[in-house]
């Protein structure tokens, strides 16, 4: 506690109790960067992980015995900096939130025809495990019984799918 005793200030409520008691100024950032990590572990929505960051560089700043107006700058500046320049990319890298139905997984997966494919005459059947699905050419080609193909989309219940090419060479 300073020894000014005619007003309470900042440094007053982080020190509290007796003269050389209670809580640095670094240990306070330490607790807010461990909040805001906890809060990102339970959410996982890239929402609170930013203030980690500037927590941390603000609890060095403390720990270093910086003014608390530059701890506070600090933890503002980069904890602002760490949201608008990492989340972008750690969204499209992390792909937080977008997790794949089981539809989404069938595209790209190789399978056999077990009906010839020919979309003039409307047929054309792969097998998935225990169900049928109808298949249709995606460039229009037949495409004979007992060929791989690959599956290229999905609409409704048709598979859309094209021949795997095979390499001979």
């Amino acid at each position: 506690m300073n020894n000014k005793n005619t007003y309470m200030c900042l440094e007053d409520v982080l020190y509290v109790g007796k003269e050389g008691k209670g809580m640095s100024y670094g240990t306070f950032w330490v607790l807010v960067a461990a909040v805001a990590l906890v809060v990102e572990i339970i959410t996982l929505g890239l929402s609170s992980i930013w203030f980690t960051g500037g927590g941390i560089v603000a609890a060095i700043i403390g720990y270093m015995g910086g003014p608390l107006w530059l701890q506070f700058v600090a933890f503002l500046v980069v904890s602002t900096a760490l949201l608008l320049l990492m989340r972008p990319f750690a969204k499209k890298h992390l792909a937080i939130g977008m997790e794949k139905t089981n539809t989404d997984s069938l595209i790209g997966r190789t399978e056999k025809v077990i009906t010839t494919v020919d979309n003039d005459a409307g047929t054309g059947m792969i097998k998935l495990g225990d169900v049928e699905w109808r298949a249709v050419s995606e460039d229009g080609s037949v495409i004979p019984e007992g060929t791989l193909v690959i599956i290229q989309r999905l609409e409704g219940t048709k598979l859309f799918v094209k021949r795997e090419l095979t390499d001979f060479s």
